[in-house]
């Protein structure tokens, strides 16, 4: 059943645990000089030469599967993509997934949903968390932050909002889609977002937010996919019995059956809820299977993108709905894992990993357009 968007007009009450909002009033008096620095120089890049080695490689690995996609997906022909869920992870392991998405954006603002790994111990749920930062530093130099950016913050309920600069500045989740759709899109600005558990405020926090996004489009005359595009950030499963924190994500156990095992349940995932025409059911799909609705004990299956996939899909979809009169149609553009397809051959570039890829510690990743 689709929520309509005039629910977005209502305040609507949302809580915090420990932490409050910071006020907006006096904070935009002054003009903003600050810069948000790269929080991760290993697994990505910080130089040009290290984004166009990684394009140029994927481009030549990838290029049957961009044939393929576009012979199987003939709607990718006809529109500019208006919206997609790419991946986060380190680009060696991660980086055929940022190529697939960012190659298809054309919009110069883009809308960013990034996971927030540091919301449950802050203890904080119910907030959408923005940044005040001028600025990202990005490989291509200083990626601006978008004016609309503001511009949602007011006219968002103020218990929805929770602007931290600490937060996203200790964030990895949205920074390397950067210097990937900076070479594609040099002059785009961001509007980054993080998305914190909204348990039973979901609709009406995502209501409230098509809302604002809607009336920008309508107001300043744009298009989705033309002027604007929304970008999700998430990693598939996490799963193995190693090096998680001593926690063990390994439910089928931890050798090449159990490994089949995972990636069979990840399709499943992505072939129910992720692709095809998006809606609220489908989308309910994904939170039935991943979403354990335990603050404490977030997941079903440890996908990271438990908040940001549903919630942006959510946005994506109402935003959609008001500005062309359809639901947008998702297409996997591609799938892999930390181990299969084997991490990228860069050496010499810089770049690195952050974390171990064997049968006892491995993530799976996705890019899925939307058109």
């Amino acid at each position: 059943m689709k929520k309509s968007l005039a629910m977005g007009a209502a305040l609507i009450a949302l809580t915090t645990m420990s932490v409050l909002p910071v006020a907006c009033s006096s904070r935009r008096a002054a003009p903003r000089t600050s810069l948000r620095m790269q929080k991760d120089t290993i697994g990505y890049a910080t130089r040009v030469d290290q984004v166009e080695a990684l394009v140029r490689l994927v481009d030549s690995l990838e290029a049957p599967r961009y044939i393929s996609n576009a012979a199987a997906f003939p709607t990718m022909k006809k529109g500019l993509m208006i919206g997609a869920i790419c991946p986060h992870d380190d680009y060696l392991y991660a980086g055929r997934g940022y190529v697939h998405v960012m190659r298809e954006v054309k919009a110069p603002r883009a809308i960013l949903f990034g996971v927030s790994h540091t919301a449950r111990r802050r203890g904080i749920q119910g907030k959408l968390v923005f940044d005040d930062f001028a600025a990202w530093k990005s490989a291509y130099g200083n990626c601006p932050v978008s004016p609309i950016r503001d511009e949602i913050i007011a006219a968002l309920p103020p218990d929805l909002v929770l602007v931290d600069d600490t937060i996203h500045s200790e964030e990895h989740s949205l920074e390397g889609f950067l210097p990937v759709l900076m070479y594609y899109v040099p002059k785009v600005e961001i509007v980054p977002i993080l998305v914190t558990r909204m348990s039973d405020r979901f609709d009406g926090a995502v209501d409230t937010l098509s809302a604002v996004i809607a009336n920008i489009l309508e107001k300043n005359h744009w298009k989705l996919g033309e002027d604007v595009v929304i970008l999700i950030s998430a990693d598939c499963v996490h799963y193995g019995d190693e090096e998680w924190g001593g926690r063990n994500y390994a439910p089928f156990g931890a050798d090449q059956q159990a490994y089949d095992r995972g990636v069979a349940q990840e399709r499943d995932v992505i072939q129910s809820s992720l692709i095809g025409a998006l809606s609220d059911e489908r989308i309910g799909v994904f939170r039935e299977k991943i979403d354990n609705n335990d603050f404490q004990q977030p997941y079903k299956i440890t996908w990271c993108g438990v908040y940001s996939i549903p919630f942006g899909l959510s946005v994506l979809e109402r935003v959609a709905e008001r500005a062309r009169g359809g639901a947008p149609e998702g297409f996997m553009l591609v799938y892999g894992t930390s181990i299969d397809p084997p991490k990228l051959p860069l050496d010499g570039t810089g770049l690195g990993v952050t974390a171990i890829a064997n049968l006892h510690h491995w993530v799976g990743y996705t890019a899925i357009g939307y058109w």
